[in-house]
């Protein structure tokens, strides 16, 4: 930065304070400021100049309210000559008597008169503030300026480690108030030429060394700028002895220090702002190691509820109206949820041909091949035990055990680089190889710019309550504390959105009457997360295990925790770019094959009039059910509303097909919901329930996403063992923390991209590759293959027969759910999930052949539509007998059927 320029830009100080004294003689001498456009203008704050205003401000004491604001003034080179440089202007002002009359009959307005050696009368008009005089009757005792100074600089100095100071640390001004001639040195010494170290490296870098100088002058010095690094490195590290390492070599303060540092931050809630506001709530807890405990109890958690506030438009009073149009659909509206829509159907026919697009392309290439890979490697595969071939004299079909060649005696590869070999893509110049492209859900190559419909809100963190929300009761607290700080209470708006997880939203239907003003919606995260989880779920038995095998999952472990998503990326990734393209080539290959001018529509066609049970379901199950999870996310990023919907309700009838209640409720309670809002107010809220911090349009989230964010970065500013109010300190911080982050990674130089590279991802096409010829190996989705038997892809189970009916029977299962829960208001009693395996449906008819554990997952599935007084007798099931557990499903099952009577 040149500070010439910027000194330049400003007001003379010195011409700005002299327009107070248009009768002073002295000061009229001077008044005028050089009006040459070549000269030289220094910054008011400079040393020299700080040095001769607090001379003056004995004479002038309005001079002590600019000390605050010296950077935002100059001087000329005519006033700094005249003043600073010599000395003729103070020994003049010294001459002049200094006596002081008061005028006792002003009412705040008192003249000053300064005698001169010359007899000229100088007198001046001075406005003194309240706080520059003890007024004794006629007397007036005025403090020393020089005092009132040092005062302030106090007051500084007290709030130099204050969050405030922090957020406004710039280090042109903390070099201004260091001592010059350690600045100079520090500045001449690394004084170079070199054009690749940024600027503002460097001038952190002088800050940290003139820092280790006064560090090493004074033993309790605190550096502010390095108070703030350790900060920011005790959020990433939670570490005690980074802080206290940190303290002997930057003097940033020891631990004790840092953590009084925090607990003296913000100690009240600031309130929220006006216009449109949406809340997302969720519970986060932190856990405690306790060693003292004789085997139990070994974690202690404390767990609060912690909230985020979107503001959107603080001009906005759209919630000062009553949002609802019918306390009540119709049947009819009722009986559109049934069915897709034809916009629906042409959001999702367009994104699917998009799809089979980009595959088809793929498989004509593949097609065009001399040799096909996938070909070769079953055959390969098939001959196990005889891999090996020889280099030289191509020799094939030789036994692995063997090192030589029989025939030529040259050596053999190894098993390990013939799987190398097939793993690899080929760059054979007779085989062109394409990469997968999954560009449409990787998002990598979108164009990144900001669109003008991009709604950024502005965050604001409420204090967690210290209740977990995993009650009725609690849930209740929650939905109190929330009434209180968004203003429903004291009437300055009459409803809110509230986004959350699936057991809150559940618990909050039972009592959702009460809070007409809540407006419910379930976090687009943790929908889809249970969306995958839930499609894994019924894939299982049917090729899900078998793919899990191929990517390495071996253990019961390693399958349990593939099976359950544990880690939602690696699932993302495997299931929803590898498994579909894999099974998705397979679907199509044999329609390839087939035809000498493949097209999209014409697939569609064909896949139709298919009639191989195991074809048909796959066929489903990928390009209608997994289609709709990928549908979801594009609608979540891209923020398309449309797209969003459309996709839920396509996925929806898994929900009524498997063992989901929650999210069974979920989709139809929101649903009714939106049908009951005014359509303007609908609209407003599904383009906003999805927000892009970035300002990108490609890179929206779901509230609850975002609030798994914050509750991170909230846990990285607590200590070890928080109570209530280390959490609320992290929230009514937390803002500034960020930014205070911000100002830092940018006065160091540093990049928060510099170190964190792209996601370690599988190679997809050689996973791709790996499966698809388990699949052609099998036949598994070859409708022209003989003797087909609808069974799973390891031949291990038989599919039922409710399988081949797979949605149909869905459909009908959601459509009886929507008309006992909305139209009926009735139970909907027993719930009989579709059975994968002809063993599981044999079970499900005779219920006395059921294992323990397979009575307690029915039950559990069950004791959700209970009552809070029915489901409390129904608890420590896991510690009954079998028998008793037959007796218990009996008695649940009497008890939904009388209220299913009721």
């Amino acid at each position: 930065m040149n500070s010439k320029l910027e000194a330049k830009n400003l007001p003379c100080i010195f011409a700005s304070f002299a327009e107070g004294y248009p009768e002073s003689e002295l000061i009229k001498r001077i008044v005028e400021c050089k009006t040459e456009e070549k000269q030289k203008w220094r910054n008011a704050s400079a040393h020299a100049v700080v040095e001769r205003l607090t001379e003056m401000a004995k004479y002038f004491p309005e001079l002590t309210s600019l000390f605050d604001s010296l950077e935002h003034y100059s001087l000329c080179e005519r006033h700094y000559n005249q003043i600073v440089v010599k000395t003729s202007f103070i020994n003049q002002l010294k001459k002049i008597g200094e006596s002081v009359l008061v005028d006792s009959e002003g009412s705040g307005r008192k003249r000053l008169k300064l005698s001169s050696v010359n007899n000229v009368d100088v007198s001046v008009q001075v406005d003194l503030p309240e706080k520059t005089f003890v007024d004794f009757g006629s007397q007036v005792s005025f403090l020393d300026p020089a005092y009132e100074i040092l005062l302030k600089r106090i007051e500084e100095l007290e709030n130099l480690n204050h969050l405030d100071s922090l957020l406004e640390y710039s280090p042109y001004k903390w070099f201004a108030k260091r001592n010059p001639v350690v600045v100079k040195f520090i500045e001449t010494l690394t004084d170079n030429e070199n054009q690749h170290q940024p600027e503002e490296e460097k001038l952190f870098k002088r800050v940290v060394a003139i820092d280790a100088i006064y560090g090493s002058r004074h033993l309790k010095y605190v550096s502010a700028i390095n108070l703030a690094a350790s900060a920011i490195k005790y959020s990433l590290a939670r570490s005690k002895m980074v802080v206290d390492i940190d303290n002997h070599i930057t003097s940033s303060g020891c631990y004790k220090t840092f953590i009084n540092w925090l607990e003296s931050l913000a100690t009240e809630q600031p309130p929220l702002p006006k216009g449109l506001l949406f809340l997302a709530f969720d519970n986060e807890q932190k856990g405690q190691k306790n060693y003292l405990d004789r085997g139990y109890n070994t974690v202690v958690f404390h767990t609060v509820t912690s909230f985020v506030a979107f503001n959107y438009d603080q001009s906005n009073n759209v919630q000062d109206t009553d949002p609802w149009l019918h306390f009540e659909p119709s049947k009819k509206q009722y009986e559109e949820l049934f069915d897709l829509t034809s916009g629906m159907e042409n959001e999702i026919h367009k994104e699917l041909t998009n799809y089979l697009s980009s595959i088809l392309e793929e498989l004509r290439i593949e097609k065009n091949q001399e040799k096909n890979m996938i070909d070769e490697l079953v055959h390969c595969q098939s001959q196990t035990g005889y891999m090996k071939k020889c280099t030289v004299c191509q020799t094939s079909n030789i036994d692995n055990k063997k090192r030589v060649c029989p025939t030529c005696h040259n050596k053999l590869p190894t098993i390990s680089e013939i799987n190398q070999q097939f793993d690899e893509p080929s760059y054979n110049a007779n085989i062109v190889e394409k990469s997968i492209d999954i560009h449409p859900y990787m998002f990598e190559d979108t164009r990144l710019v900001e669109e003008n419909e991009v709604y950024t809100p502005q965050l604001f963190v409420p204090d967690p309550i210290g209740v977990n929300p995993n009650s009725v009761a609690n849930i209740r607290k929650v939905l109190e504390y929330i009434e209180e700080i968004s203003g429903i209470k004291d009437g300055s708006r009459k409803w809110v959105v509230v986004t959350c997880d699936g057991v809150p939203y559940h618990h909050i239907q039972k009592i959702k009457r009460d809070f007409p003003w809540l407006i419910l919606i379930p976090g687009a995260l943790h929908e889809e997360m249970n969306m995958l989880k839930s499609f894994i779920e019924l894939n299982w038995d049917i090729d899900m295990k078998e793919f899990a095998q191929c990517q390495g999952y071996r253990s019961e472990n390693q399958l349990h925790f593939f099976k359950n998503c544990s880690d939602h990326h690696k699932s993302w990734d495997s299931v929803c770019n590898i498994y579909r393209h894999a099974m998705a080539s397979e679907l199509m290959w044999p329609y390839v094959i087939s035809e000498e001018n493949p097209s999209v529509e014409d697939y569609l066609v064909w896949a139709q009039n298919q009639t191989d049970p195991t074809f048909r379901l796959k066929y489903e199950q990928i390009f209608l059910y997994l289609q709709a999870i990928i549908n979801f996310r594009i609608g979540v990023r891209f923020n398309r509303p449309s797209l969003r919907h459309a996709a839920r309700r396509m996925f929806a009838p898994i929900w009524s097909a498997r063992r989901h209640p929650i999210y069974r409720l979920i989709e139809i309670a929101d649903e009714e919901q939106m049908l009951r809002l005014k359509p303007k107010i609908c609209k407003l809220i599904q383009e906003r329930i999805t927000t892009s911090r970035s300002k990108l349009q490609n890179q929206h989230q779901g509230h609850d996403a975002i609030l798994e964010e914050i509750n991170k970065a909230l846990k990285s500013l607590i200590p070890p063992i928080p109570s209530q109010r280390h959490w609320e300190i992290a929230a009514r911080n937390y803002t500034k923390f960020l930014k205070l982050r911000t100002n830092l990674f940018n006065t160091i130089g540093y990049s928060n991209k510099e170190t964190h590279g792209p996601r370690i991802r599988p190679n997809f096409t050689a996973e791709s590759r790996r499966f698809r010829v388990q699949i052609r190996k099998t036949q598994f989705v070859n409708p022209n293959a003989n003797n087909r038997i609808f069974q799973n892809i390891s031949r291990e189970w038989m599919l039922s027969e409710e399988m081949k009916r797979f949605s149909e029977i869905a459909c009908i299962s959601r459509i009886e759910f929507i008309n006992a829960k909305l139209i009926n208001k009735a139970s909907l009693g027993v719930w009989h999930p579709i059975p994968v395996t002809s063993e599981a449906a044999d079970r499900q008819k005779d219920e006395n052949s059921l294992t323990k554990s397979q009575i307690l997952s029915i039950i559990n599935s069950l004791t959700p539509l209970l009552g809070d007084l029915d489901r409390l007798h129904f608890r420590g099931l896991s510690s009954k007998s079998r028998d008793q557990l037959i007796n218990i499903l009996q008695e649940v099952r009497h008890i939904l059927a009388e209220n299913n009577k009721e």
